[in-house]
């Protein structure tokens, strides 16, 4: 007797198999909820985590619930008659009738609910969303309608017309697999009066969910892009529109005709009704439209389009903020006077000598100390020292993620390497010895001559770091280092989830993936997990309603350390309004409405309302209410280290420069179309970015913190305008156009990095530099609005190969049609204007004597004297050449 075999294709293991895949995804689903929650409520944000939850559930299961019935109950009466067919009816499997019908129905109803319950957001901005008290110009509708309605009319919409259709296929195939659509003749059908009855129901149900489309359909129009106006413009106003109640009509109609055809049904006529529906279509939809736009409404566009250009302008304007830009001219003098120097000292004091990438290399090379600790990026910020008012550089001394191999145990990593420490701060503008950053705060543990303190020094939530950390444990963390030996200490807040139950450990062993968590003896009751330690997934998982910008920044305040995140309440659906495709992705709606900080230590994050006005945010504000502070709430010290966010300025000023323009055949002419100026950095051109700077505007006599950028003409390389944004209370938030005159040539980024290169003394000397062994690096070209005309400033660091230890070695300073390089900024300046403004008499410039012509020759000489081996001339050539260039040459 053989013994039974294992059949891996029987019903009982495949049943087996799949049920035990079932299990293992809801437990990983009901986990991942458990664990949201457990983190959710410790950070204090229960209340949305369940009101989410009760959102994005409703949804799904109003939406499951809905779909199963209607697609069972129609397959139910499909398999009911097709049972009353004789003959050469295809027998139905024994128990396929009652179960597949079932399976199927729910397969469909899983798909569509797993839609609806990704549309929460539009969910809760139909409930909680108000009015925004301004109307549209077409249908004189409210702006919230749009906003909050609107989208989702048409998600209900598009899930039954879509259940309509897929309910219509599914029942056509089951009729047809079970022969109860039969063929007598060549195209002609005999089914029951029963069946004609059911397909006819359900074509009257698909068109009037296409009568309901076509009606959302005609507010689509003001999101339209037919012809130069983004929105309705004279073909969508006065055809586009008469089309879509054309095929309202109709569909009702054909519904109708539909209704009247359910005792008798007459297939011929019926294709012939469907040719014509879709061929009507075709034609009031598309071909006559196109056909008015290219024959009468091309020829005199500008004539027939202006007033609906003025809707695009206005509504553009409005949806991004720019109708509140202040613009005003800047005289752009020609050149700037000895005599402007010393009266913008505080500013010339604060221009930026250092880029962000070079120094980022210092800082690593530097000042992150031990190999497990990292720098990931370099803010920009100003602070307010024992010396004045100054603009500087800080990046956080974050955790790295990896250690190194021979210190990668468990225990390493997760329970004693638990935090970054300190920072690095460094003056913009100041530069110490051999070309290095002049800190104002370094070293670990944190020190400073500038009179700035930091009392709590450890990061356990940064910019970088990932996984998770157990703090509280029978393990010591490492705080810092010092000397050959390490101190170490135990955390005393409260920032992560306790450990305080068997439970608990179990569940994250299974959400993390790691028994150790169960296993260790190292854990106690007052032990607490760090997860989601990074800023932006933190602020992501408590407010996935809001957009985040892109660049969150480390501020020391009152000793301790915080993270400040921008966020955006965004929209695609505000009507008239150009859509922007930047960093926040596809928006024609933006509001910086939310200021987050996030605690360094603890990790607790708190929103505050930065746009209390914004209608979005005031229906998050009451679908979750108690969430969002008042901006009073902020400390005054956080709150002077505020600033305007750089991706919102970033897409207000490529709007901008098409829609500074509001005369509408200026705009349609693009007369005055501006745009974006390159840089060059290390020998390539890039894209010139937005940079803080801290100055005097015109017209003012203090020094204020603001964020610029040059704009060019389109296709052309001189200043046109620059656009500036004040990030200081209590003016924050103003945003400024200065543009020159028109008459008069201002140059621009590109115009000045040809002058650079077109300087053969410069270029002569950097070439030298740039030779095997060492890597010469332009930094960010700065340009400094003073007094009515600009100086422009560029940095030029000198790295060695192998080391990557960035040093600034020259500044490039410009004005009018003079360029000079020199050591420092001041000496650059002196020789510019030919002043010793810094004190004392300026040292003339290499550039502008004959030193470096002897430099080359020096450097010529060693070449020759290396390559005939005579050794003792290389060494003369050598020194004279040290003796030339100088230390701080």
């Amino acid at each position: 007797m053989k013994s039974p075999r294992f059949n891996h294709k029987s019903p009982f293991w495949i049943a087996t198999v799949l049920s035990l895949i079932v299990f293992l995804i809801v437990l990983s689903t009901v986990s991942g909820r458990i664990v949201e929650w457990l983190w959710m409520r410790q950070m204090d944000y229960e209340n949305i985590f369940w009101r989410l939850l009760a959102v994005k559930w409703t949804l799904f299961g109003l939406a499951l619930v809905s779909v199963f019935l209607y697609l069972r109950i129609n397959l139910h009466f499909a398999v009911k008659e097709a049972s009353v067919f004789k003959g050469d009816q295809p027998k139905i499997p024994s128990g396929a009738e009652k179960w597949f019908p079932v399976l199927l129905s729910l397969m469909v109803a899983l798909i569509f609910a797993r839609i609806f319950y990704n549309q929460w957001d539009t969910c809760i901005r139909f409930f909680w969303g108000d009015a925004f008290n301004q109307t549209d110009p077409i249908y004189d509708r409210d702006i919230g309608f749009y906003l909050f309605r609107l989208p989702f009319y048409q998600l209900i919409q598009d899930g039954v017309v879509g259940l309509a259709l897929t309910t219509l296929v599914i029942i056509s195939l089951a009729y047809a697999s079970l022969g109860s659509l039969r063929y007598e003749r060549l195209n002609e059908v005999q089914p029951s009066a029963r069946i004609i009855r059911h397909l006819s129901l359900l074509l009257i149900v698909f068109f009037l969910t296409l009568a309901w489309g076509f009606y959302l359909d005609r507010f689509e129009l003001l999101y339209g892009t037919r012809g130069v106006v983004y929105g309705v413009g004279y073909t969508a106003d006065h055809v586009t529109r008469i089309s879509l109640w054309v095929m309202i009509a109709v569909s009702v109609v054909l519904a109708g005709l539909l209704l009247l055809n359910l005792r008798k049904f007459r297939f011929k006529r019926m294709m012939v009704a469907l040719g014509a529906y879709f061929l009507l279509y075709f034609i009031v939809v598309s071909l006559i439209p196109s056909l008015v736009q290219k024959f009468k409404v091309d020829p005199s566009e500008l004539a027939l389009e202006t007033p609906y250009l003025k809707h695009n302008i206005h509504f553009t304007r409005k949806a991004f903020q720019l109708d509140r830009i202040r613009e005003s001219a800047y005289p752009s003098l020609t050149d700037l006077t000895p005599a402007d120097i010393p009266k913008n000292r505080d500013t010339i004091d604060n221009i930026r000598l250092w880029d962000w990438r070079p120094i980022l290399q210092t800082y690593r090379q530097t000042q992150e100390i031990r190999l497990y600790y990292q720098f990931y990026e370099v803010d920009v910020d100003r602070y307010h020292t024992e010396d004045g008012f100054h603009q500087v550089m800080l990046s956080a001394r974050e955790l790295a993620n990896k250690l190194p191999p021979k210190a990668s145990t468990w225990v390493n990593e997760r329970l004693q390497f638990t935090h970054g420490y300190g920072l690095v701060m460094n003056f913009v503008s100041k530069v110490a010895e051999g070309g290095f950053p002049q800190y104002i705060i370094e070293n670990i543990p944190p020190q400073s001559r500038y009179g700035l303190t930091v009392d709590r020094p450890a990061i356990y939530y940064g910019d970088g770091m990932t996984g998770y950390r157990i703090v509280a444990t029978g393990v010591k963390e490492l705080d810092y280092p010092k000397g050959n030996e390490n101190v170490y200490a135990d955390y005393g807040g409260d920032g992560g989830i306790p450990l305080d139950s068997f439970w608990k450990r179990v569940l994250f062993a299974w959400s993390e993936s790691d028994i150790n968590i169960l296993l260790t003896s190292y854990l106690d009751p007052e032990s607490r997990i760090q997860i989601w330690r990074r800023i932006r997934d933190r602020v992501s998982r408590i407010v996935p309603f809001l957009e985040l910008d892109g660049d969150p920044y480390l501020v020391l305040s009152e000793g301790k350390l915080y993270w400040i995140q921008d966020a955006y309440t965004v929209s695609a659906d505000f009507p008239y309004s150009e859509p922007n495709e930047g960093k926040l992705g596809t928006v024609n709606y933006v509001r910086n409405s939310v200021k987050v900080v996030e605690d360094a230590y603890n990790g607790s994050v708190r929103l505050f309302a930065m746009d209390p006005q914004d209608p979005l945010l005031k229906a998050y504000r009451r679908a979750f209410p108690g969430v969002f502070r008042e901006l009073s709430e902020l400390s005054g010290d956080l709150k002077q280290h505020l600033r305007y966010p750089e991706d919102l300025f970033t897409i207000q000023s490529d709007m901008y420069k098409t829609y500074h323009m509001t005369d509408p055949q200026v705009f349609y002419n693009q007369e005055d179309l501006w745009t974006s100026s390159d840089e060059k950095y290390a020998g390539t051109s890039v894209p010139l970015q937005p940079y803080y700077i801290l100055m005097r505007l015109p017209g003012t006599k203090t020094l204020q913190y603001i964020l610029m950028m040059p704009f060019t003409p389109k296709d052309r390389d001189n200043m046109v305008a620059w656009m500036a944004a004040k990030c200081d209370f209590p003016e924050y938030g103003e945003v400024l156009v200065y543009q020159l005159p028109k008459e008069r040539l201002t140059l621009g980024p590109m115009q000045i990095e040809a002058m650079i290169d077109q300087n053969t003394a410069i270029s002569e000397q950097l070439s030298l530099w740039d030779q095997k062994g060492s890597r010469v690096i332009r930094g960010n070209l700065v340009i400094i609005p003073i007094d009515n005309a600009f100086l422009y400033v560029e940095p030029v660091y000198l790295t060695a190969e192998g080391t990557n230890i960035p040093q600034l070695k020259r500044v490039i300073v410009v004005s009018g049609n003079k360029v000079v390089m020199a050591p420092t900024l001041y000496q650059s300046i002196n020789a510019l204007f030919g002043t010793s403004s810094s004190g004392g008499t300026a040292p003339q410039s290499a550039v502008q004597t004959g030193e470096f012509r002897a430099a080359a020759k020096k450097f010529q000489d060693a070449q020759a004297a290396m390559e005939k081996g005579q050794w003792e001339d290389f060494g003369k050539a050598m020194e004279g050449l040290k003796e030339i260039l100088g230390p701080g040459k």
